[in-house]
C-alpha cells in the first residue's frame, strides 16, 4: 500500500500518540503498584510489631502462672489435693503455652522473615528440657518419656539453632504423647552421625499412622482424624511447623509407622557454621547463651 507523505505523517503521529498514552498508562500503573507495595510493607511491619508485642504480653503472665504452679506442686505434700490441682494447672498452662508458640511460629513462617540463628548447642540439655516440659501431661496419661542415652553423661554439642530445635522436638513429643496409649512410653534419642549430622528420633508405641495418611500429615491444618468427633484436639499445625523448620535448617524428616504399631519420626540436621562461639543450654523451658562451656 502506497501512502502519501501527509498520510504517512498522520499515521506516524497517531502511533506516537498511542505510544505516549501507553507509556502514560504504564507510569500510572507503576505508581499505583509502588504505593500498594509501600502499604503492604507497612502492613507487614505493623503485623510483625503486633506479633512481637502480643507474644510478650501473653508469655510473661503465662510463664508466671507456670512458675507459681510449679512451686506450689513442689511444696505441697505428695498425693494431696493441692499437689494434684497444681499439677493440673501446670499441665493446662503448659499446653496453652505450647499451642501459642506454634501459632506465633506459624505466623513468622508465613511472613517469610524467619532465619536460622546457629550457635553451639547442648542438644542433650535441650531434649531433656523438652521432655521435662511435658512431664505433667505425661503423668496424667501415665506415659513415660525416656531419654537415650540416659544418665548424667556429658551432653552432645552441635552447631544449630537451639530455639528451632526445641520447637521441632516439642512438636514431635507432643504428637507422640497425644497418640500414645495410657501406660505407654515415648523414646527420645540423639546421636551424631559419622558425617557429622545430628540425628534426633522420637518414637511412640501408640496408635500409629496409616500408610495413606503419612504423606499428608505434614500439611498445615491436617490431622489423621477429621470431623467434629475426632478424638484428638489441636489445630493441625505441629507437624507442618516441624517440617518447615527442619527444611529451614537444611535437614530432613522421615516417618516410619503403621496402624496400631506406633510411629518413629527421624530428623537429620547438618551442622551450621557459627560466627560467634556461643553455647546454648536449655533450663526450665528457657534457652541461655554462654561464651564458653566445659565439655568435661
Amino acid at each position: 500500500m502506497n501512502l502519501t507523505d501527509d498520510e504517512l505523517i498522520r499515521e506516524l503521529s497517531n502511533r506516537f500518540a498511542r505510544s505516549r498514552k501507553t507509556f502514560s498508562d504504564l507510569s500510572t500503573v507503576s505508581l499505583k503498584l509502588a504505593e500498594m507495595n509501600r502499604r503492604l510493607e507497612q502492613s507487614e511491619s505493623l503485623k510483625s510489631n503486633f506479633l512481637s508485642n502480643i507474644k510478650n504480653e501473653i508469655n510473661d503472665p503465662l510463664n508466671a502462672v507456670l512458675g507459681l504452679a510449679g512451686q506450689i506442686a513442689a511444696l505441697a505434700p505428695d498425693g494431696s489435693d493441692t499437689a494434684t490441682l497444681a499439677s493440673m494447672i501446670c499441665s493446662e498452662a503448659g499446653d496453652l503455652e505450647f499451642q501459642l508458640r506454634n501459632i506465633f511460629m506459624a505466623a513468622e513462617l508465613e511472613s517469610g522473615e524467619i532465619y536460622p540463628h546457629p550457635s553451639r548447642v547442648n542438644v542433650t540439655a535441650v531434649a531433656r528440657d523438652v521432655g521435662g516440659s511435658f512431664r505433667h501431661s505425661a503423668a496424667r496419661k501415665s506415659v513415660e518419656i525416656r531419654m537415650e542415652p540416659s544418665g548424667e553423661e556429658p551432653g552432645l554439642l552441635f552447631h544449630t539453632d537451639a530455639e528451632k530445635l526445641q520447637i521441632i522436638l516439642s512438636n514431635l513429643v507432643a504428637n507422640a504423647l497425644e497418640y500414645s496409649h495410657a501406660g505407654g512410653c515415648i523414646r527420645i534419642s540423639l546421636a551424631i552421625s559419622p558425617a557429622g549430622s545430628l540425628i534426633a528420633e522420637v518414637q511412640d508405641y501408640g496408635t500409629g499412622i496409616a500408610e495413606e495418611d503419612q504423606k499428608r500429615i505434614f500439611d498445615r491444618f491436617i490431622q489423621a482424624e477429621t470431623g467434629t468427633t475426632r478424638p484428638h484436639p489441636g489445630q493441625g499445625l505441629g507437624l507442618s511447623i516441624t517440617k518447615a523448620l527442619v527444611e529451614l535448617l537444611q535437614g530432613t524428616i522421615t516417618l516410619e509407622s503403621a496402624s496400631g504399631r506406633g510411629s518413629l519420626f527421624r530428623v537429620m540436621l547438618p551442622p551450621h557454621a557459627v560466627e560467634d562461639e556461643l553455647t546454648t543450654l536449655a533450663v526450665g523451658g528457657n534457652l541461655f547463651l554462654f561464651d564458653e562451656i566445659s565439655e568435661k
